[in-house]
């Protein structure tokens, strides 16, 4: 199943795009964005979800770092905006754009602005219904960075091969080097590949994400080097296999 954020209201997800593995679930699989319960606890989070949780759209509170590993992928601002916008302009040339015209606005405004600060952020500021709506603000910016300095991995794939190898052997999921990102359907909409709006447009739109992605990759700076060290010391994984519980964003 697949869960559609626009679909508020659905008990249960549709049977497409979706993909299950022992111990390896995406948090859209589970729940759409409007149903998604806020959960009171840690224990009602391990008891509802599964053990590996990709989190679809936004991170889930509260955090639970004494029972999960938590883990970040990051991608320069800009760049992850202007692709975003292009990914959803393209679906509507498709046969799978079922998206209406206002809910296709309303996403489209949530990608281009701030997203990564929004994402770290939104289940502790507004409700289910209300999360679409939330503007990030420098409180926000603010809490998404104390929020990725208490994760265990934070990774930018293909910037630093030797460091993703190291990360992944820490976290028991093996030492192979992630090929380098590509969009798998470039070809098919390659002559929409130019930002709709200036470069400047949208740095302006992402200024507090700019802010949590230099963060972030200080973070990344200071651990590549903790765990590239390790892994060349022939240190053992810390994780052998996959734990109990693991979150990922």
């Amino acid at each position: 199943p697949t869960a559609r954020p626009w679909e508020y209201g659905s008990d249960t997800p549709a049977d497409t795009n979706c993909w299950e593995r022992e111990h390896f679930y995406p948090m859209w699989c589970i729940y759409y964005l409007g149903t998604r319960p806020k959960w009171e606890s840690c224990e009602a989070l391990d008891e509802n979800t599964p053990g590996f949780v990709m989190n679809e759209n936004y991170l889930d509170y509260p955090l639970c770092m004494q029972q999960r590993l938590y883990s970040a992928l990051v991608r320069e601002p800009v760049e992850r905006a202007i692709s975003h916008e292009l990914h959803l302009d393209a679906l509507k040339d498709t046969d799978h754009h079922d998206l209406p015209q206002r809910l296709f606005e309303s996403r489209l405004a949530m990608g281009r602005m701030n997203y990564m600060t929004w994402a770290l952020t939104a289940d502790l500021f507004a409700d289910n219904l209300d999360k679409a709506s939330l503007v990030p603000g420098r409180m926000h910016a603010e809490v998404a960075m104390d929020t990725l300095s208490r994760f265990d991995f934070i990774m930018e794939l293909s910037e630093d091969e030797e460091c993703d190898a190291a990360v992944l052997h820490f976290m028991g999921l093996g030492d192979d080097v992630v090929e380098p990102r590509m969009n798998a359907d470039f070809g098919k909409f390659e002559a929409k590949w130019h930002p709709p709006q200036p470069r400047s447009v949208y740095e302006e739109w992402n200024n507090l994400d700019k802010e949590v992605y230099d963060y972030a990759k200080r973070l990344i700076k200071v651990d590549c080097e903790f765990f590239k060290r390790l892994k060349n010391a022939n240190s053992k994984p810390r994780y052998h296999h996959l734990p109990k519980n693991l979150a990922g964003i």
